[in-house]
């Protein structure tokens, strides 16, 4: 009777545990979403990229726009991630 009692309490704390778990889970998730940068926040960081200066070149004349240009120098240069 010890034995059912003890596993049952266990299941129990178990489940009450789990629900408590997704709960908070819930909570980080909602806040992260209250500050997470909209897609329209985030629309600066998106370049139309070329894939040579000679090509940027030719499309900046055509569309009468000037050159954006990034020398990433680094091993591991990535731009969107801030490591250039």
């Amino acid at each position: 009777m010890k034995r059912i009692l003890s596993v049952l309490a266990l299941l129990l704390l178990t489940a009450t545990l789990a629900l408590a778990q997704d709960s908070a889970v819930k909570s980080v998730l909602d806040r992260y979403e209250d500050f997470r940068p909209q897609a329209d926040d985030l629309a600066m960081y998106q370049i139309d990229w070329a894939p040579s200066l000679e090509e940027a070149q030719k499309r900046a004349r055509r569309e009468k726009r000037p050159v954006f240009l990034v020398i990433i120098h680094a091993q591991y240069g990535d731009l969107t991630s801030g490591h250039c």
